[in-house]
C-alpha cells in the first residue's frame, strides 16, 4: 500500500484534514494503526488548537509576564452565543470521556481472548493504541516529561546529549529571552525510521553537543508527549528529526533556522551559524568564535599527544605571563595612587597656604587703610555723598565722604571693612549699571554722579 492510500484511509477513519493525517503519519512513520492511536491521544490537545488557531501566530510568541490586578482585563459576562459555541465542545468531551471508560472496560476483557485468537503483531499494535488512548485523558507535567526524555535518551544511547532544560518549551523560551541567548529545539519521534541514525551520530556527537551546550539553551521533547506535540503541531512540522533555533529578541520569540530530516552534525552547525551570524548579538558571536578556537585546539590535542603537551606547557607559560602582567599592573596602578595621594595632599596644602596668605594680606591691608582713613564728615555737612556698599556676604556698610574726594577714598574704606574677603574687586551700581574701575580712581565722587548720595556693589574677581 502506498502513502496516498493510507494518507486516504487516515482520513477517512480520523475526518482530519491533509495537512493533520501527513503530520500524524510522518512522525509514525507511515504505520497507520501507529497514526491513528496518536491522533486520539492527542484529541484534547488538537481540539484545543483548532479553537484557538485562528488567532494565533504560527510559531508561538514567549510567555509574557503575569498582569497585575490593575491591568487585568474585566471577565465579560457570558452570553446565549458563546454557550451556544461552547455547548458542542462540552458534549464531544463528554463522549471522549465515556468512550475511554468504554474501551478501558473492554480491553481488560478482550486482552486475554485477542492474544489467543489474533496474530500477535495485530494483538501489540492493538495493545500499545489501545494504552495510548487510555493515558491521552491524563495530565502530564511538562518539567517531568522533560526530565524523562533527557534520561531516556543518557540510557538508549550510553552517551552525553545536549544540556535539556528540564521545563516547557515556553519557560525555556522565557529563560533563553532573559538570558540573550537563542534557544535550541529537539523534536524526538521514536517511530521514525531515522531518529535511532541521527541521535547516535548527530544529536550525541561530542563536538555537536559541545557546540550547542556551549552557545545556546537547549530544549527538547518526545513528540507522543503533550507539550512537544503541541509545540510540533503549532509549528506545522511534517518530517522527523526536526530541529530549530529560536530567537527571543524585542521580547518576541520567532523562528530563524530549522532543519527537518537526517542531518549531520556539521549540516546542522552550518545551518545554525548563519543564523547566529545575523540574529544574534555581539556577545553571542565572541563566545561562537571562542568556541571554536577551543574546538580547533581540543582536535589538535586529540590528533597529537605530544603537541597537547606542548599546549599545555605554553598555556601554563602564558598564565604566568599573566599573572606576573596583571601583577606589574597592580604595582603601577598602587604607585600611581601614591602619586594621585601625593599630589592631591601638595595641592590642598597649597590652597591652604594660598588661603592663609590671602587672610593675612587682607589683615595687613585692612589695618592699613583703617589707619589711614579720614576722619568721617559730620551729618549735614554741604559738599558731601552718602555711599551705601553691599558686599558679597549680603551685609552693608555706609559712610559719609566729601564730594570733591578722588573715589580711590572709597576704595580704601571698602578695603578696611572686616566683611570684605577678597584681594581684589570692582564697585559697581546697578542703576545706571557701571563699574568704577582701576580708570576711576583719580575722578571725583562728584565728577562720577555719586553725590549725594549713592548705592554701591562689590564685585570679587574670579581669581580670588
Amino acid at each position: 500500500m502506498d502513502r496516498n492510500e493510507v494518507l486516504s484511509q487516515f482520513v477517512s477513519l480520523t475526518n482530519c484534514s491533509d495537512n493533520e493525517a501527513s503530520f500524524y503519519l510522518e512522525a509514525a512513520n507511515y504505520d497507520l494503526d501507529r497514526a491513528v492511536a496518536m491522533f486520539y491521544d492527542q484529541a484534547p490537545q488538537a481540539l484545543q488548537h483548532r479553537s484557538t488557531a485562528a488567532a494565533t501566530h504560527r510559531l508561538p510568541q514567549a510567555v509574557a509576564p503575569p498582569q497585575s490586578a490593575a491591568h487585568r482585563p474585566r471577565r465579560q459576562r457570558r452570553g446565549l452565543l458563546q454557550r451556544l459555541v461552547q455547548f458542542p465542545l462540552m458534549a464531544l468531551g463528554a463522549g471522549v470521556k465515556v468512550i475511554v471508560e468504554v474501551v478501558r472496560f473492554g480491553y481488560s476483557c478482550t486482552t486475554s481472548i485477542g492474544s489467543r485468537v489474533l496474530p500477535q503483531s495485530i494483538t501489540q499494535t492493538l495493545q500499545g493504541a489501545t494504552q495510548m488512548l487510555l493515558q491521552g485523558n491524563q495530565y502530564e507535567d511538562p518539567p517531568q516529561s522533560a526530565a524523562t526524555f533527557k534520561q531516556m535518551l543518557q540510557q538508549r544511547y550510553d552517551a552525553i546529549c545536549p544540556d535539556f532544560l528540564e521545563t516547557s518549551w515556553q519557560d525555556a523560551a522565557v529563560q533563553a529571552h532573559r538570558q540573550y541567548k537563542f534557544l535550541f529545539i529537539y523534536l524526538h519521534s521514536p517511530d521514525h525510521e531515522d531518529t535511532d541514525q541521527f541521535c547516535r551520530q548527530t544529536l550525541c556527537d561530542p563536538d555537536f553537543v559541545h557546540y550547542v551546550n556551549s552557545t545556546f539553551l537547549c530544549w527538547g521533547g518526545d513528540i507522543r508527549k503533550s507539550d512537544p506535540f503541541t509545540f510540533s503541531s503549532q509549528l506545522h512540522v511534517a518530517h522527523y528529526p526536526y530541529v530549530a533555533l529560536l530567537s527571543g529578541s524585542n521580547e518576541r520569540t520567532k523562528q530563524v533556522a530549522s532543519s527537518e530530516g537526517l542531518a549531520t552534525p556539521s549540516d546542522i552547525i552550518q545551518m545554525l551559524q548563519p543564523a547566529v551570524e545575523e540574529h544574534g548579538a555581539q556577545f553571542v558571536a565572541d563566545q561562537a568564535d571562542h568556541n571554536e578556537r577551543q574546538l580547533n585546539r581540543r582536535l589538535r590535542e586529540e590528533q597529537d599527544a605530544e603537541y597537547q603537551r606542548s599546549l599545555l606547557a605554553d598555556q601554563e607559560r602564558e598564565k604566568q605571563r599573566l599573572a606576573e602582567r596583571a601583577a606589574q599592573e597592580e604595582q603601577q596602578r598602587a604607585a600611581q595612587q601614591a602619586q594621585d595621594a601625593e599630589r592631591q595632599a601638595a595641592e590642598q596644602e597649597a590652597v591652604k597656604k594660598k588661603k592663609i596668605d590671602l587672610a593675612s594680606a587682607l589683615q595687613q591691608r585692612k589695618a592699613s587703610k583703617t589707619a589711614g582713613l579720614q576722619v568721617e564728615p559730620p551729618a549735614g555737612s554741604p559738599n558731601t555723598a552718602a555711599i551705601r556698599i553691599r558686599l558679597p556676604d549680603g551685609s552693608t556698610a555706609q559712610r559719609r565722604f566729601l564730594a570733591d574726594q578722588p573715589l580711590q577714598v572709597v576704595y580704601d574704606f571698602v578695603d578696611s571693612l572686616e566683611q570684605l574677603t577678597s584681594m581684589t574687586y570692582s564697585l559697581a551700581t546697578t542703576f545706571p549699571k557701571v563699574i568704577y574701575g582701576p580708570d576711576k580712581l583719580q575722578q571725583t565722587i562728584s565728577q562720577l554722579n555719586l553725590a549725594p548720595q549713592a548705592a554701591m556693589l562689590v564685585q570679587p574677581h574670579d581669581d580670588d
